[in-house]
Formats: structure tokens, C-alpha cells, sequence
């Protein structure tokens, strides 16, 4: 694998580096504005219903796979990606340039149907790359404004330990994968290892070399929760020792990565992000 390069492996870290940073930011207007997805953050309801809709999309996806209905499956994910890509741009105006919900909403309209439409009729992996850096941003800071730190820290616990089991046991995780790079769905990252690639001209199947690094918004996605949450909810001490965490666990991840074999990303994430967070923790006393 060495004759591929680091250049892959170091830009996708960049695409976690820039989910967190993104992410914080966004979560100053979401939690200003009150747009939380749960009431309580302290709930531990709140983790059960997250892996709840996790493991219902992902069994809802792999069926409507098999059984062809991808034009489906398309649908309800271009909803979801279309709805997230309005709410992270309405941050975004609303951050940059101080507006009010109603207003920045308005302005965030636009930007998110431009890019939606790009997506919808040009989806190279550069433009799957753009769509799913803006909804994992959108996802995360949503998401770390709705938890307060300990449920975020179950949640990542037990999502490390299913990704595990879905990826070196059941497998099923892989067929996901495969079936979103077949899709060309923005629910992954792509980078590509040679020059001159594109993403429909190969499959995620067999066993042959491939031309593409691939890794789940999952993967950025979870860990960063942590990162926001610790940042809202305590401090940006804290959020720093989740950050520098998380992109530790991402160099572990990378040696493995490079053995050309698929592997399990959030074990090394998520145990990342939380050693990070509690070492920053326990030393401030916070």
C-alpha cells in the first residue's frame, strides 16, 4: 500500500478536522436559537432513540437495496440531505453575518437548492464530498447542542461496539457501503488514491485493488458530537482534548487503513474523542 501515498489518508483526516471546527461553529446560532432535537439534553432516552433510527435506517436501507427500489431509498436520502444542507447554511448566515432564524433560513434556501441541484445532476465524488462536509457540519452541531456530554458519551460507547460487531462479524456495514458507493449517495467520503478517477466506474465488491478511499459520514460524524457537546455544555478545554482525541484515533485508524483491508472506524474515533475529552477533564477538574 505505500506506493498509494499519504496525500489520501491526510485529506481525509481534513474532512473530520473540518466537520468539528464546522461544527462548533454552526452550534453557537443553533443553541442561541433554541433548535435542539431533543427537550431534555440530559435524557437518556436520547442516545436510545438516536441507535434506535440508526439501526432502522441502515435495516431499511439494505432491504429496499435488495429488492431494487433504489429510486426510494434515493428519495428519502436526498429529503434528508436537501433538509440538512437548509439548516446548516441557516447557521451559517445566521453566524457570518448575524441574522435572525426567519431571515438567515430565507438566504440558506438558496445556496442549499444550488448545491442539492449540482448533486442531483453532476455527482462526481468531489460533489458528494462538498454535499457531505455541509451535512455532517449541520448534523453535528444539531446533534452536539441536542446532548448534554454523559449521554453523548453512551452513545459513542455503544455505536463504537455495533460499528465493530457490523463491520468485522455480521458484515452488514460493509454491504451498506457498498450499496452507497454503487448509489453514489452522499452518505459517505471519497478520496480518490490515483489521479483521473470517477466515482461510478467501480464497485465496492470483490476483493481487487480499489481506487478509492472510502469512509462513512458516520465516522466523522459521531465523534464530533462529543466535541460540540463538551464545548457547549462545559467548556472549549474540554471540546480541544475531545478534538485532538478524535484526530489521534484517526492516525491509529489510518495504519490500519493502509493494509488495504476494510475497517471499522468508529472503535478508534469514538475511544479517541472520549480519552481525549476525560483527560482534559479529570486534569481541570471542571
Amino acid at each position: 500500500m505505500r506506493e498509494r501515498g499519504l496525500l489520501p489518508i491526510v485529506s481525509m483526516g481534513f474532512f473530520i478536522v473540518i466537520t468539528q471546527v464546522l461544527g462548533v461553529y454552526l452550534s453557537v446560532f443553533f443553541m442561541a436559537e433554541e433548535l435542539q432535537a431533543f427537550g431534555d439534553p440530559e435524557s437518556v432516552l436520547n442516545p436510545i432513540i438516536v441507535v434506535f433510527f440508526i439501526l432502522l435506517f441502515t435495516f431499511f436501507f439494505l432491504f429496499m437495496h435488495k429488492r431494487r427500489s433504489r429510486w426510494f431509498i434515493e428519495v428519502i436520502i436526498g429529503f434528508a440531505v436537501f433538509m440538512t444542507l437548509v439548516y446548516t447554511f441557516t447557521g451559517l448566515f445566521g453566524r457570518v453575518f448575524g441574522l435572525g432564524l426567519e431571515v438567515s433560513f430565507l438566504y440558506g434556501l438558496v445556496p442549499a437548492v444550488v448545491l442539492f441541484g449540482i448533486l442531483v445532476f453532476h455527482r462526481e465524488w468531489y460533489v458528494v464530498n462538498l454535499v457531505g462536509l455541509f451535512v455532517a457540519s449541520g448534523i453535528v452541531a444539531i446533534f452536539g447542542v441536542s446532548f448534554s456530554v454523559w449521554p453523548v458519551v453512551v452513545l459513542l460507547v455503544f455505536l463504537a461496539v455495533y460499528d465493530a460487531i457490523a463491520v468485522y462479524k455480521t458484515k452488514h456495514m460493509l454491504s451498506l457501503a457498498g450499496s452507497a458507493v454503487e448509489m453514489r449517495v452522499p452518505i459517505l467520503f471519497v478520496v480518490p488514491w490515483e489521479r483521473g478517477y470517477s466515482f461510478g466506474e467501480e464497485s465496492f465488491g470483490g476483493e481487487g485493488r480499489r481506487k478509492a478511499f472510502y469512509m462513512g459520514l458516520g465516522d466523522a460524524i459521531i465523534p464530533s458530537i462529543l466535541t460540540v457537546s463538551a464545548y457547549t455544555f462545559i467548556g472549549p478545554y474540554v471540546a480541544l482534548g475531545s478534538f485532538f482525541g478524535c484526530i489521534v484515533g484517526y492516525f491509529g485508524l489510518s495504519l490500519l487503513v493502509l493494509t488495504g483491508k476494510p475497517q471499522a472506524g468508529l472503535p478508534l474515533l469514538n475511544s479517541g474523542a472520549i480519552a481525549g475529552f476525560l483527560i482534559v477533564f479529570l486534569v481541570l477538574g471542571v
